[in-house]
C-alpha cells in the first residue's frame, strides 16, 4: 500500500520531471502534403536529360585525373542520364531528407533567390551543403553542393557546380571536383569541367 504523505510529498517533482522530460523533446515540424517544395531540382534535371538527348549538343568537355595531364575532347555523344546522375543525388526534396538541414531563402541584390541548405548538427546526410540560386521568377540559375560519404573501406567527397544559361534556363556548364579512397590505397583526385 503506497503510503498517502509519501505520494503528497512526492507528486510535484513527479509532475515537474515529467514536464522537464517533455519539454526538451524537440517536436517534429508540421510535415503538409500540400506544401512545396522551395524548389524541385529533381524535376529541372529530368527536363534538361529529356532535352539534352533530344539535341545532342556540342560540348566542350576536360577531364583530370590524378597526376595526369588534363584531357579536353570536344563531342555530342555524351548519355545525359548518367552524366548529370550525381546532381540528382543532390536533390533534397523529400520530408526525411529535409529534417537533416537548416534552410535559409533569401533575395539577393540582383533580385535573384538564395537557397542554402546547411545539415544541423548531429546529423550525417550524404549532402553536407546545398546552395540554389532562382531567377525571381524561380527559374533556375545555379547550383553548389558538397556531398561525402564514407564507411570503413570507401571515402569520396565531391563538390558539385551547375548553371543554367539565364536566357534560356537550359544547362550551360557543369564541374565535378572529387576525391576518393579506398581503404589501404591512395587518394584518387579527380575533376570535370563541361561547356556546352
Amino acid at each position: 500500500m503506497i503510503d498517502k504523505e509519501l505520494m503528497a510529498k512526492y507528486t510535484p517533482i513527479l509532475l515537474g520531471l515529467l514536464l522537464a522530460i517533455t519539454a526538451c523533446e524537440r517536436p517534429a515540424p508540421p510535415v503538409s502534403a500540400e506544401a512545396e517544395p522551395p524548389y524541385n531540382l529533381l524535376a529541372y534535371l529530368q527536363h534538361q536529360v529529356e532535352l539534352l538527348e533530344a539535341k545532342q549538343p556540342m560540348v566542350l568537355k576536360s577531364v583530370t585525373t590524378g597526376e595526369a595531364p588534363t584531357e579536353t575532347i570536344e563531342t555530342d555523344e555524351i548519355g545525359w542520364e548518367n552524366e548529370l546522375a550525381v546532381f540528382e543525388t543532390a536533390d533534397l526534396n523529400r520530408s526525411t531528407l529535409l529534417e537533416n538541414y537548416a534552410m535559409e531563402e533569401q533575395v539577393l541584390p540582383d533580385g535573384n533567390i538564395s537557397i542554402k541548405y546547411v545539415q544541423v548538427e548531429d546529423a550525417e546526410p550524404v549532402v553536407q551543403y546545398l546552395h540554389l540560386v532562382l531567377s525571381p521568377d524561380r527559374e533556375f540559375r545555379q547550383l553548389e553542393a558538397l556531398l561525402e560519404e564514407q564507411n570503413i573501406i570507401f571515402f569520396s567527397r565531391r563538390k558539385l557546380q551547375l548553371s543554367a544559361d539565364p536566357a534560356t534556363g537550359n544547362i550551360s556548364s557543369y564541374r565535378v571536383e572529387g576525391v576518393q579512397r579506398l581503404a589501404f590505397s591512395d587518394s584518387l583526385h579527380y575533376k570535370i569541367d563541361a561547356n556546352l
